[in-house]
């Protein structure tokens, strides 16, 4: 049996499936959610309680599509929370929580004559991204519904906060400013795995943070503590990390050979038409290496924006 010294425990990767729903979206992690809710939407009165919900939203009919949430929950006055973590690079991922969002929003509708729209309320959808989508990416975006020509907010009902992990330039705890900046270098700093535990908790307890949110931070951490996981908890963990690094394996892969091919293809028929052909071929050969791991098809589809007919056929 490995004998872990306190100062040398390991943190889990939170941004991994199933690591961020043990941190934040049981029973007993309650209080981290509320806490990350509180710190990246600071609202006028705290949230206090949240209620978990069903994270399946099944299609109006047989030939549409359905969503599967990572964490849904509702507070006190009904307002919706939508949390979605992706680590890999996802094709239209804006198109996504947009139709999310929307999705989730139209749960909210009720058979019957008693139920009107004004009772529905605020959806708040977060996606915490480990890679940036836009060719100007920005750390934080927020996004409501805004009317042009009166330059202003037409609505608070459909709110969504996109964050670019990568974006975060702080080297260090010290250089962080806003509250949701120290919770998204924690949880930068977890998923490099360079640190450990009391690494981490000596670099929080030397900020000026309130006590209440370097509680917050201490409590992440303690959950995250690797050797602190049950032995099927374990299990669960580390086979959603072998899986991970499959997948990474498999696109670092696939994308040193596309570009390889589109090069070679390039100097032939021309730069243009190499890079083209080599896109298409990279995003094949990604297929094929996920297709090959076990990776579901529509995860394959996500990450590499072919149908999943075209996936079957490889």
């Amino acid at each position: 049996m490995e004998i872990v010294k306190k100062n040398e425990r390991k943190v889990m990767k939170p941004l991994l499936d199933w690591a961020f729903k043990y941190l934040f979206a049981t029973e007993e992690s309650k209080p981290n959610l509320i806490g990350f809710l509180n710190i990246l939407l600071n609202p006028e009165a705290p949230i206090v309680d949240v209620q978990f919900m069903n994270n399946e939203s099944l299609p109006a009919a047989q030939n549409l599509k359905g969503c599967l949430f990572d964490i849904i929950c509702k507070d006190a006055n009904e307002d919706r929370f939508l949390i979605e973590v992706q680590t890999t690079q996802t094709v239209n991922i804006v198109d996504r929580i947009i139709y999310y969002t929307c999705r989730l929003m139209d749960r909210m509708g009720k058979s019957g004559s008693e139920w009107d729209y004004k009772d529905i309320k605020r959806v708040y959808s977060i996606c915490l991204m480990n890679f940036t989508f836009e060719q100007d990416p920005k750390l934080r975006k927020d996004i409501q519904l805004y009317d042009i020509e009166e330059h202003k907010a037409f609505s608070d009902k459909l709110n969504i906060i996109l964050l670019q992990l990568p974006c975060l330039k702080a080297e260090s705890i010290d250089e962080c400013n806003a509250n949701y900046e120290f919770l998204l270098y924690l949880l930068r700093e977890m998923q490099n795995g360079m640190k450990t535990t009391e690494q981490l908790k000596n670099e929080v307890a030397q900020t000026n943070l309130p006590q209440a949110t370097k509680e917050l931070f201490y409590k992440v951490l303690d959950t995250a503590d690797v050797a602190s996981l049950s032995e099927m908890d374990r299990i669960r963990y580390e086979s959603d990390l072998k899986n991970y690094m499959d997948t990474m394996s498999c696109i670092e892969f696939a994308t040193v050979k596309g570009e390889e091919k589109g090069r070679a293809e390039g100097r032939e028929e021309g730069i243009k038409e190499g890079r083209k052909e080599g896109k298409a071929e990279e995003k094949t050969s990604i297929a094929k290496s996920l297709k090959t791991k076990g990776i579901d098809l529509t995860t394959i589809a996500e990450c590499t924006g072919l149908t999943i007919p075209e996936i079957e056929k490889l």
